[in-house]
């Protein structure tokens, strides 16, 4: 039988590594920073985690754009630096999270991006969660356990 202090030292070191790891993940999340220019250059966006819009810059060439081409390629070059940003914390990551499950969910989750800026590339499945083989009791299945 194990001895129960190697046990809960050992039990204590995995959650310390689980901790670091998720750290090092939040923290990629926060530092992910994109910059993307449109082709024409009129515009230029920068976005931080979560595709939040840092800045927004407009050149000289975005007057003869137009009102409506300009909105089309304002929203363009927002989308391509977020799909950068999530690119580069899937990036940061991978080191982390090798290529599990969560890897997989997180790469899916940059390509159905992709798939915005890209409109006649075939839309992306969602993900989707497998329920493990053994149910547990206590799972209701999303419904109610009263009857």
């Amino acid at each position: 039988m194990t001895d129960p202090h190697q046990y809960v030292e050992r039990f204590e070191q995995q959650l310390q590594d689980a901790q670091r790891k998720a750290d090092a993940i939040q923290g990629a999340f926060r530092e992910s920073r994109a910059e993307a220019r449109s082709p024409d250059g009129a515009v230029v966006v920068s976005v931080a985690s979560g595709g939040r819009i840092e800045s927004l810059q407009l050149t000289p060439k975005a007057m003869d754009l137009g009102h409506t081409a300009l909105g089309r390629t304002i929203l363009d070059t927002i989308r391509r630096a977020q799909v950068d940003a999530a690119r580069k914390i899937e990036e940061s990551v991978r080191p982390l999270l090798g290529d599990g499950e969560s890897m997989r969910y997180l790469r899916d989750q940059v390509e159905q991006g992709i798939a915005v800026i890209d409109p006649g590339a075939p839309p992306a499945e969602p993900p989707t969660a497998k329920r493990p083989a053994n149910r547990d009791d206590d799972d209701f299945e999303g419904g109610t356990f009263l009857r």
